[in-house]
C-alpha cells in the first residue's frame, strides 16, 4: 500500500512517499516529530517539487537563433575542380607515318569501249568575255604580254613547250593538251559522267596547267597515252607531269590501272 503525504505553503511543498507492506500495521503521530519503529521495511522517497506561477499574458515569441552549423539559405557557390598543368616538359611530337601508297588513286581495271570525242564540248566561252578556253590559255601562259582584239584576236606574245622545250611567237603552231586525254578520263571513269561534267573537265580553267600550251607535235606524239606509256621528251620535267597527273586524277576521283599506277608509284620515289 501506497500513501502520498504533501504539505502545502508558501514554501516549496514536500512530497512525502510511503511504501508500507500490506500485512504491517504502521502508526503515525502528527504531532510527534519521532515514528515508533516497525518490523516491516518502510521505503520513504522525498521528492521536492518547485511550483512556478504562470503569468497572466504570455511572454513575447522570438525565433530561435540560428545555429551557428545550419546550413546558408542560399547554395554555396560551386567550387571548379582544379585544372592539372601539363607537365613542364612535353613529349617529342611525332610525325604521322607516311603513307604507304604515295599515288593515293584507286587501282581499276580501265573501262573498255564506247569513247567518243563528241561527249566532251569543244572550247567555250564559260565566262562570257568573248575568249574561249584555248585562247584564255594562251593568254594567260604567253610569257610576254599579249593584245587582244575584236573576237578576242591575240597578237603579240611568247609561249613556250614545256614538253620538248620548244619556243614560238606563232601560237598557231600550239595546241592546248589535256594533261589527263578525255579517252583516257572516260576509261578511268567519265564514262560514268554526265554531259555538265565531261563538259566542264574537258574545259577544266579551275588549276593551272590542266590544260596546257604545247607544240602540236609533241601533243599529237602523246595522243591518250598515260605515264606509263609516254612521259614528254624533256626529262626535267617527269616529276611536275606526273604530280600534275595524280591531281588531275584526285581532283576528278578518277582510277589508274595497275600498271599506271605501278609507274607512278616509281617515279614519284625518284623524284
Amino acid at each position: 500500500m501506497l500513501f502520498v503525504v504533501a504539505s502545502c505553503g508558501s514554501s516549496p511543498s514536500d512530497v512525502v512517499a510511503i511504501e508500507i507492506d500490506n500485512s504491517i500495521s504502521v502508526e503515525t503521530t502528527a504531532d510527534s516529530s519521532t515514528t515508533m519503529p516497525v518490523d516491516s521495511t518502510i521505503a520513504i522517497t522525498t521528492t521536492q517539487v518547485v511550483v512556478t506561477s504562470i503569468p497572466s499574458t504570455p511572454a513575447p515569441v522570438t525565433s530561435a537563433p540560428v545555429s551557428p552549423t545550419a546550413p546558408p539559405t542560399t547554395p554555396a557557390p560551386t567550387t571548379p575542380a582544379p585544372i592539372t598543368q601539363p607537365p613542364t616538359t612535353q613529349p617529342q611530337a611525332t610525325q604521322p607515318p607516311a603513307p604507304s601508297d604515295p599515288v593515293g588513286l584507286r587501282i581499276e581495271p580501265e573501262f573498255v569501249g564506247g569513247y567518243d570525242r563528241d561527249l566532251f564540248a569543244d572550247w567555250y566561252d564559260a565566262d562570257r568575255n568573248g575568249c574561249n578556253t584555248r585562247k584564255e590559255v594562251l593568254i594567260a601562259e604567253s610569257l610576254d604580254p599579249v593584245q587582244i582584239g575584236a573576237r578576242c584576236a591575240i597578237t603579240g606574245g611568247r609561249w613556250f613547250s614545256i614538253y620538248d622545250n620548244v619556243e614560238t611567237i606563232d601560237s598557231s603552231k600550239f595546241d592546248i593538251d589535256h594533261m589527263v586525254p578525255l579517252s583516257e578520263a572516260w576509261d578511268s571513269g567519265a564514262w560514268n559522267w554526265n554531259a555538265d561534267q565531261r563538259k566542264h573537265f574537258a574545259n577544266d580553267l579551275d588549276q593551272p596547267f590542266f590544260l596546257i600550251a604545247v607544240t602540236a607535235s609533241s601533243n599529237r606524239s602523246k595522243s591518250d597515252r598515260d605515264p606509263a606509256e609516254w612521259m614528254p621528251p624533256n626529262a626535267s620535267y617527269h616529276c611536275t607531269y606526273v604530280r600534275v597527273w595524280i591531281e588531275i586524277k584526285r581532283a576528278w576521283d578518277l582510277s589508274v590501272d595497275q600498271a599506271e599506277h605501278d609507274y607512278l608509284a616509281r617515279k614519284l620515289a625518284s623524284c
